[in-house]
């Protein structure tokens, strides 16, 4: 896959190996927000210490990483709404290490529960239920994660059945 495949303002999970052999439902979890054929916005946190770091920006090579599993759509952010969607991933930015057990897969649960409320009449999140989102993304990462172990490539791109809702 590259990047002329992905839909444009598209959300994606992006999904990471997080040990060899994988462990079922053990990712880093971090989102992708495609712009164009010539990127989009990476956002993740990371560990560092005893505490936690964001680590988002730009980037051209989201594929790139060797412990990708691949990259599940979550929603489709609608014209306009772009600037919105990015202050809403940041909110977090300042006060990770506040914030009660955190991890990655926390902190991306968190933002996306931001995303499901309605702006301007729209809701960017449709899913209603972030636990079967969760259960649906571990899914799928734990059905590519062998591939993703054996470097297999093009990386895949899955689409959540809750985007169209």
């Amino acid at each position: 896959m590259s990047l002329n495949g992905l839909q444009t303002n598209g959300l994606y999970v992006i999904l990471f190996l997080n040990g060899d052999p994988h462990t079922p439902s053990n990712f880093h979890w971090g989102l992708y927000l495609h712009e164009s054929v010539r990127g989009g916005t990476k956002y993740h946190i990371k560990g560092q210490g005893a505490g936690w770091i964001t680590d988002h920006g730009h980037t051209a090579g989201v594929f790139k990483s060797i412990s990708l599993i691949g990259l599940f759509q979550v929603a489709v952010v609608p014209n306009g709404l772009e600037a919105y969607t990015d202050q809403q991933l940041r909110t977090y930015d300042s006060s990770l290490n506040d914030l009660p057990g955190i991890t990655c897969r926390v902190w991306l649960l968190r933002v996306l529960a931001l995303l499901q409320k309605e702006v301007n009449g729209s809701k960017i999140l449709k899913c209603t239920d972030l636990s079967a989102l969760e259960a649906e993304v571990k899914a799928w990462g734990n059905g590519n994660a062998e591939a993703a172990l054996k470097n297999q490539q093009p990386r895949p791109v899955g689409v959540s059945k809750f985007v169209s809702q």
